[in-house]
């Protein structure tokens, strides 16, 4: 499964609403609760080109926290941006960035099959506990919605697939090993010709 190691700091909240959006983050998370009233939060932002094609990607200090793939462009990148951060906490820099472009890369050339990344996840407590459940499809194997829903115990299954159409870390958090019930590829954010060429990239025989 993707190894990513998430850290989520209250000092980047800056009202109550934002605060209700932060949960205890298990399964296949490695969670670290950490808190620093001194900390300044930025946001750092880069873009670079992927065997797919130019993929925007943004990290704050605590971890990854978005990844906006060829289809979703950077008008989609910068819009989530600006609904969770202010215009003063972004900063260019793909330094800070450097070692999720790596490893993405190596996924996309077949030397990846599992992630070793801290991730700040951004999300309401249901949102992260469904891309929680999703992280814990490993590699070369797919599933349903239908049993995402049935594994976080809840019978909201288009409320399931509407939350992982969301999923702000396609790829590491990988929805795209996330099929319909009936075996078709549905309902992926970045298309599904791209779905189909990751599951393909991994193995995956398709019907």
């Amino acid at each position: 499964m993707s190894q990513v190691r998430v850290k989520v700091s209250p000092s980047w909240l800056r009202t109550a609403e934002r605060l209700r959006r932060i949960d205890t983050i298990r399964g296949s998370f490695n969670f670290h609760q950490e808190f620093d009233s001194a900390f300044v939060h930025k946001i750092y932002c880069a873009s670079f080109e992927a065997p797919i094609g130019v993929i925007y990607i943004a990290s704050t200090e605590k971890g990854l926290c978005k990844i906006a793939l060829p289809k979703d462009g950077k008008s989609s990148f910068f819009s989530w941006i600006n609904e969770n951060f202010s215009p003063e906490e972004i900063v260019d820099d793909r330094k800070k960035n450097s070692s999720a472009i790596r490893q993405l890369n190596e996924y996309f050339i077949g030397k990846r099959t599992k992630f070793d990344l801290d991730v700040d996840l951004i999300g309401t407590p249901f949102q992260q506990k469904t891309w929680t459940e999703v992280a814990k499809t490993p590699y070369g194997t797919i599933t349903t919605y239908k049993q995402i829903a049935k594994r976080i115990r809840t019978k909201g299954f288009r409320a399931v697939g509407a939350t992982i159409g969301k999923n702000p870390l396609p790829i590491v958090i990988p929805c795209h090993r996330v099929i319909g019930s009936n075996s078709k590829l549905v309902g992926y954010a970045g298309g599904i010709r791209l779905k189909e060429f990751l599951l393909r990239l991994e193995g995956v025989i398709l019907v």
